[in-house]
Order: structure tokens, then sequence, then C-alpha cells
């Protein structure tokens, strides 16, 4: 047994919990104890104004709007048993949240106005802080009750309640070039268009204007998260949606959430017609999961079997995946941290070696494109280990495919 737990997914931030009305397609946020949270948004239907005349796209979006909604039904349940006091939970948060203002400021000079997409529920000391710097701010969440209480308290610091509007991160209801900075933390990976939505912070980003956001990567089982991009391909949507990366960092602002991506861009053109990153592609419902406990895969070796992933260690390992029929590539999830080693992954003749090693824990599928005439079978097997990697070991939670 290898006697090394291994880094996987991260541990949800929390989000608002909904109650929804079936019978009417109601979505209402509630806070039992009418306490001020921060954290990821999930996106819920608009208000009419923001409806297209695609009734195909509109129920898409409906239905995707809702699964985000009750996903999160049980937020305060759920993070109650895994916190405990959930009050000083509340608190960590906030304290972490305006130290990534904080972070941003250094992109937004005072005095700017600033669009905050996916604002979630504002509280004192970061209206304080808002004002300290006199930004002429703007707010956009698609929870209408988190907007209009952050409205009401927010127009006792002098802000205008008209300012703050309920909405879609891929449809921002603002004037062209009307913003200075744009700021977002945990909402844009929530998109259900994402080119759009990059094109559409563009839009209303003032040329030289700053996008300041930050987002989860990797992949997580949680199906709240749609896309599974790393660090890299957030960097290339930036990139292709017409900014000038001038930081690009990984870190863990949110302690308990696992590491997050921040990125400071400056907008120096129009994006380009097509990403070289499709979202499409990267969205985990295009594929099939399967499970590491599934009877397509063979674990043979060191194997310590944990609750949601399997770790392999020592030099004697393997893993072979019976491919299902039809697939045309198919996708080991594996853990990336300083424990981590290289994996060959081997389907008949031709071989791919993969550096799982990261300073920074977080989970990838790694992508191997299969050969029709080869037999049906993929082998993955120990190729050593990045000199900086604490040892070679190897954590999968399955595989997807297409």
């Amino acid at each position: 047994m290898v006697g090394v737990p291994s880094n996987g997914p991260a541990v949800e931030e929390p989000k608002c919990p909904v109650e929804i009305e079936r019978a009417f397609g109601n979505i209402v946020p509630v806070d039992p104890a009418g306490r001020s949270w921060r954290g990821r948004r999930v996106f819920l239907p608009g208000s009419s104004e923001f409806q297209m005349p695609d009734r195909d796209i509109e129920t898409e979006r409906d239905i995707f709007a809702r699964r985000q909604a009750e996903m999160t039904a049980n937020w305060y349940s759920g993070v109650q048993k895994k916190a405990g006091d959930l009050d000083a939970f509340i608190g960590r948060r906030q304290v972490a949240y305006l130290d990534r203002w904080g972070e941003a400021a250094r992109f937004i000079p005072e005095g700017a106005t600033v669009l905050d997409v996916g604002g979630g529920n504002t509280y004192v000391d970061l209206l304080k802080f808002l004002k300290s710097r006199a930004y002429d701010y703007f707010y956009l969440d698609v929870d209408p009750g988190a907007a209009a209480a952050s409205a009401a308290l927010a127009a006792g610091f002098g802000f205008d309640p008209s300012q703050f509007r309920v909405g879609f991160n891929d449809r921002l209801d603002f004037a062209d070039e009307q913003f200075d900075a744009v700021f977002s933390s945990h909402c844009i990976e929530h998109s259900f268009d994402l080119p759009t939505t990059f094109r559409e912070l563009n839009r209303v980003l003032k040329p030289d204007g700053n996008l300041l956001m930050a987002v989860p990567f990797g992949w997580e089982s949680n199906p709240e998260h749609p896309y599974f991009f790393d660090a890299d391909d957030w960097q290339a949507l930036v990139d292709d949606a017409g900014f000038e990366v001038r930081v690009l960092q990984v870190g863990r602002e949110y302690a308990e959430a696992g590491f997050d991506l921040f990125v400071a861009a400056r907008k120096v053109g129009a994006p380009r017609p097509a990403f070289r990153v499709d979202p499409a592609v990267r969205r985990k419902t295009a594929h099939t999961h399967v499970d590491r406990l599934d009877g397509s895969i063979t674990l043979t070796g060191t194997v310590d079997r944990r609750d949601d992933h399997v770790i392999l260690g020592g030099p004697d390992w393997a893993i072979d995946i019976a491919v299902p029929a039809g697939a045309r590539e198919i996708r080991p999830i594996f853990a990336r941290h300083d424990w981590s080693g290289i994996v060959a992954m081997r389907q008949g003749a031709r071989e791919l070696q993969i550096d799982l090693y990261s300073w920074y824990s977080y989970a990838q599928p790694a992508l191997y494109v299969l050969d029709p005439s080869a037999p049906p079978r993929l082998e993955i097997r120990p190729s050593g280990r990045n000199p900086a990697a604490r040892d070679g070991q190897v954590v999968l939670y399955g595989y997807m495919w297409r």
C-alpha cells in the first residue's frame, strides 16, 4: 500500500442555496439564517429582457440553468457537514474574496468604472473597499435575490442601486467600451456559451481595459463545472478573445477549495473569429464517463483503493482499459501533483508518454487518440518520474471517452 494520500479534485467552495418551484419554474435563492455569503454563482433563468427569439436555444439554456440550480439546493447542509461552523466558514470566505479584489485592484486605478460579473452577495467590508477606491461600480448576477439584497446594502454606501442588474454572463446589457475593468471570480466557468461570454467581455471593455478573472481548472466530478480546462486552455481562450495576458497565477486564495487560476489581461484588439480551444470538446457532457471501479478497467500491482480514486505505486503496477466499442478517443483521468510519476499509454505499437508531475494539485484527463485498426485495449504503465517529483505514483479517477 502506498502510504501517501492523493491530492484529488478540490473541495467545493460555497454556492448559493436555492429552492425550486417546479410547477412554475421559479428559482428563489434562500438563506435560512439571513447570512451574507460569497461563493460561486450558478446560472438561473434571467429576466424577460434577456430572452432570445430562438426557443430551442432558450430551452437548452433553461435546462442548463435549472440543472445548475438543483446542484446547489442543499448547499448549507452540505457545507455545515464539512465545515461545522458555517458562520466562521463564510467569514473566512469573505476575507479571501476581499484579498482577491485587492489582487485585482493592482490593475484597476482609483476612480475607474468597473463591472463585477457574478457579484453574488456583497457585504460591508467589500463595499468599504470599493468605496475607498472611488470605483464607479456596476454589478451583474443571475440571482435576482442576491442582486436586490446587494443593491439595497450598497445604497447605504452611496452606490447607485440602478447599476445592480440581473443577467447571464454571455449577455451583458451594457454599452460598448463602457468599462475600464471587468472583475469576475468563479463565474465565467459557468457560461452557457463561453466564446460569446469572452466576446462580450471584450465588447464592454474600453481599449487597454483590464479583465481580472479567477476560475477553477482541471477535471472535477462536480457536474456544476461543465468544462475541464487546464491553465493553458484558459490562457488560450483569453488570448483569442483579444486580450494580452499580464498575469497568469495559480494560487490558493480559497484554501479549502484547492488551487484556482487568477488572470489579469489587457484588451488589445478584437476577438479572433475562431478560438483555438473548442469549449464543446472540453465539455464533460460531450464524453461518457467511466468510474475507476468499472469492469472495463483492470488494475494490477500495488493498488490503494480510496473513496473516489485509486493510487498505484511501485514499479510493478499496470492499468489496462478495454476500449469501448466505437470510441475514437479516450482520456484517463489522472491526478497531477508533486507525488505523480510519468506514465506510458500504449495501444498497439503507438506509445504516448505523459509526465503527470505538477507543483500544484489538480486532476486532468490525458488525451489518447485511438487507432481503429489496433487492438481495442489501452495499456498504461509506469515510465519513470520527474526529477522534481517526490515519488512516481499514479492516481486514477476513471476515464472519459467519445
